[in-house]
C-alpha cells in the first residue's frame, strides 16, 4: 500500500508551494473526491451525520477506504500544524493562548483516532490481504502522531517511547528499501526528536540514539518486534554488541593501507572496522553495477549504493580524525611517526570518499559520462476524439531538454568542486604528479560541461555560440592524459577508451557546427544583398504602423512614375438616368414639344398633387 510513501509525497507536494493551510485545503478536496468515488457523500439539503468506523470488510471491497483514513488523519494533522505555526511565539511575539493549545491537542487526537482505525483494519490480514510491512507502516504512522502529541504536551518519556518504535521500524525497512525515504525521515525528524526528548529527560548525551531507541522500545509490541527482526536481524543489536561482533571477526580487518606507493599500518581498530565495512559495500555495488548495465537497475538505485559507500568511507575518515585529535591532545608532535601515518591514512580515506562521490555523479550524468544527449521516448497523444485508435508521437519539449542539460551542468560543477577539495588534503599540494593528474581530470569534466552548455545553445538555434563552446570543449579534451585502466565501477579515474571516445565525438561535432556556421554566414550575406521592394512612406501612412528606423530616402517616389489611381468611373453617373424601379413611371428622354405642353396643361393639378418619387442614396439621403 506504500503508506509512508503516499504520506511523505503528499506533504512534500503541498508544502513546496504553500503552508499547512494549503495542505489542509488539498486534503479536504481529496476527501470529497474519494467519498464521491465510494458513494458515501452526504446529499445536499440533509443534515450532516457522523460517520461510523471503517471495517475490514469495507477495505476488502475497495482499497480507497485506506486512502480515506490516511487523508482524514493528514487533514487533522495539517490543521494542528497550521495553528501551531501561525500562533507560535516566533510569529506573534506573544505566548500561545491556552485555547489554541487545546485546539491543537484536539486535532492531534482526531488524527490519532483515524490512524488507530487504520491499524485496526489492517491487522485483520486475512480479510484485507495486508502484508506485515503494511501493518508496521500503519503502526509507525500512528506512533508518529502520538509522538507529536506528546511533544506538544511535554510528555518526554512517552515521546521517546513512541519515536523509538518509529526509529526501529524505519531502520528495518530502510535496510530492504532502495530509496532514501526512510533514511531522510530518520535523519530529519525522528533522530532529532529522540535526541531533544532525551535531553529533556537528562539522559547522557554520549549515548547513541540507536541504543536509546532499543532501550525504550514498547514492551507490549511483541508482534511488531518479531516483524522487525524478520526484516532486519540486527535491528535490536546495540553498539556494544556490534563492536563485540566486529572484534570477533577481526581476522578479516585490514591491517595496512596503500597510498601512492606508500604503505602505512592501521593500528586503530575503529579505522580498520570502518574500512572493512566500506570494502564489503564496494563488493556489493559491483553486482549492482552489472545489473545496471543490463538494464534491470535504475541509475537512482545505483546512486543509492554509492551513497552507502560514501557514508562508510566517511565513517573511516571521522574515525581517523578522532584518533589524530586524541594523539595531539596527549602531546604527540607533528613529527611523530604515528601522526604522519595517520595523516597519510586521512588523505587516502578522504580521497576515497571524494572519488566515490565523483563516481556517483558520473553515473547520474548518463551513459559515457553524459557524452551524448539521451533521447527520451516520446509520448503518444490522441489527436482526435473520433479516431480513438489514431495516436501520434509528440516530441519532447525544448524546455525539458534544456532542463536535463542544466541538471548535467550542476553534476559537472559538483565534480569540479570535489576535485578542488582534493587539493586541500594534507600532502597533496607537494605531489606534483598527482596535481597534474587532478588538473587533467578537471579539464576532462570542464570539456563535458562546455559540451552540455553548447548543446543548450544549439537547441535554441544559436549556432555560433554552440560552435565556440564545442571548440573550447575540444581544446580542453586535448589536454587530458589518461593514466588509468577501465575500472569495473566508475569512480574518479578516466580510462583511455573513455577519453578517446570523448575526443572523437567532440572533433566530429566541432566540424559539423563549423559547416553549419559557414552555411548560416553565407545565407545571411545573400539575404542582405538581396534588397526587397519597400513602398514609400507616403503610401504606408494609412497602415498605422510604427517604424523605428524611417528611411528618409524613401518618403515619396521621385521622380514620379506613371501609375493608376483608383477613382469612381463616369459610367455610374450616366447609367443612373436609365435605371427604373418598380412603381416609377418611365420618363423618355426625347419627346416632342407638343406632347409635352399638352400633358402639362392637361393635368397641371395632378402633377402638383403627386410629385414623382425621388431616388435617394444608399443611406437615406440625397443623391
Amino acid at each position: 500500500m506504500n503508506i509512508t510513501q503516499s504520506i511523505i509525497s503528499g506533504r512534500d507536494r503541498a508544502l513546496i508551494g504553500g503552508d499547512y493551510s494549503n495542505y489542509h485545503t488539498q486534503s479536504t478536496r481529496r476527501i470529497h473526491t474519494i467519498r464521491k468515488r465510494l458513494g458515501v457523500t452526504t446529499p445536499k439539503g440533509r443534515k450532516y451525520t457522523p460517520k461510523g468506523p471503517i471495517t475490514p470488510q469495507d477495505v476488502a471491497k475497495n482499497a480507497e477506504w485506506v486512502h480515506l483514513l490516511l487523508t482524514s488523519a493528514e487533514r487533522a494533522w495539517a490543521d494542528a500544524m497550521h495553528m501551531k505555526s501561525s500562533q507560535s511565539p516566533e510569529n506573534t511575539q506573544k505566548p500561545m493562548p491556552g485555547a489554541t493549545k487545546r485546539q491543537i491537542v484536539s486535532r492531534f487526537r482526531r488524527a490519532i483516532a483515524y490512524a488507530a482505525n487504520l491499524v485496526e483494519v489492517l491487522e485483520d490480514q486475512s480479510t484485507t490481504n495486508a502484508t506485515n510491512q503494511d501493518v508496521l507502516e500503519a503502526k509507525a504512522y500512528m506512533a508518529l502522531l502520538k509522538g507529536g502529541l506528546d511533544f506538544e504536551r511535554n510528555r518526554w518519556s512517552s515521546c521517546i517511547r513512541h519515536y523509538s518504535f518509529i526509529r526501529l521500524v524505519y531502520t528495518a525497512l530502510a535496510s530492504q528499501a532502495r530509496s532514501d525515504l526512510y533514511r531522510d525521515l530518520l535523519e530529519g525528524t525522528i533522530d532529532p526528536s529522540i535526541r531533544y526528548a532525551a535531553y529533556q529527560e537528562k539522559l547522557p548525551r554520549t549515548k547513541a540514539v540507536s541504543d536509546i531507541a532499543i532501550e525504550n522500545f514498547p514492551s507490549e509490541e511483541t508482534q511488531s518486534r518479531q516483524d522487525i527482526l524478520n526484516a532486519d536481524a540486527s535491528a535490536f543489536r546495540t553498539s556494544a554488541e556490534e563492536a563485540t561482533a566486529q572484534s570477533e571477526g577481526a581476522t578479516d580487518l585490514p591491517t595496512s593501507l596503500d597510498w601512492r606507493g606508500r604503505r602505512v599500518k592501521l593500528e586503530d581498530a575503529s579505522i580498520s572496522q570502518a574500512l572493512a565495512a566500506a570494502s564489503a559495500k564496494e563488493t556489493a555495488i559491483a553486482q549492482t553495477y552489472t545489473s545496471f548495465q543490463n538494464g534491470s537497475t535504475s541509475a537512482k538505485d545505483l546512486a543509492a549504493g554509492y551513497d552507502d559507500i560514501v557514508n562508510a568511507r566517511q565513517d573511516a575518515a571521522d574515525a581517523t580524525k578522532i584518533v589524530i585529535d586524541e594523539l595531539l591532545a596527549e602531546g604527540a608532535g607533528a613529527g611523530d611517526s604515528r601522526i604522519q601515518g595517520l595523516q597519510v591514512t586521512r588523505t587516502a580515506v578522504n580521497y576515497a570518499v571524494i572519488a566515490w562521490r565523483i563516481g556517483r555523479n558520473r553515473v547520474l550524468c548518463g551513459d559515457s559520462d553524459g557524452l551524448k544527449l539521451e533521447s527520451h521516448r516520446p509520448r503518444r497523444v490522441q489527436k482526435d476524439s473520433k479516431a480513438a485508435n489514431s495516436k501520434s508521437l509528440k516530441e519532447e519539449p525544448t524546455g525539458r531538454k534544456i532542463a536535463r542539460l542544466r541538471e548535467k551542468v550542476a553534476l559537472y560543477d559538483s565534480i569540479l568542486q570535489n576535485l578542488e577539495a582534493v587539493k586541500q588534503l594534507p600532502g597533496v599540494i607537494a605531489d606534483t604528479t598527482f596535481m597534474d593528474e587532478l588538473d587533467s581530470k578537471g579539464a576532462y569534466f570542464r570539456a563535458l560541461k562546455c559540451l552540455a552548455i553548447g548543446r543548450s545553445h544549439a537547441i535554441n538555434g544559436q549556432v555560433r555560440n554552440a560552435l565556440a563552446l564545442f571548440a573550447r570543449a575540444q581544446n580542453l579534451s586535448q589536454k587530458v592524459t589518461s593514466q588509468a585502466e577501465a575500472s569495473d565501477v566508475p569512480k574518479s579515474d578516466i580510462s583511455a577508451t573513455q577519453l578517446q571516445a570523448v575526443q572523437n565525438y567532440l572533433t566530429s561535432l566541432t566540424l559539423q557546427y563549423q559547416a553549419l556556421a559557414d552555411l548560416t554566414s553565407h545565407s545571411s550575406k545573400h539575404s542582405s544583398q538581396t534588397k526587397q521592394y519597400a513602398p514609400p512612406l507616403l503610401e504606408r501612412l494609412h497602415l498605422n504602423q510604427y517604424d523605428d528606423n524611417v528611411d528618409l530616402k524613401n518618403i515619396v517616389n521621385y521622380p514620379p512614375k506613371l501609375q493608376p489611381i483608383p477613382m469612381k468611373p463616369l459610367f455610374f453617373d450616366l447609367a443612373w438616368d436609365y435605371i427604373q424601379y418598380p412603381g416609377q413611371q418611365a420618363t423618355p428622354l426625347t419627346t416632342s414639344t407638343t406632347t409635352t405642353s399638352a400633358t402639362a396643361t392637361e393635368e397641371p393639378k395632378q402633377a402638383q398633387a403627386e410629385e414623382a418619387p425621388k431616388k435617394r442614396g444608399w443611406f437615406g439621403f440625397g443623391r
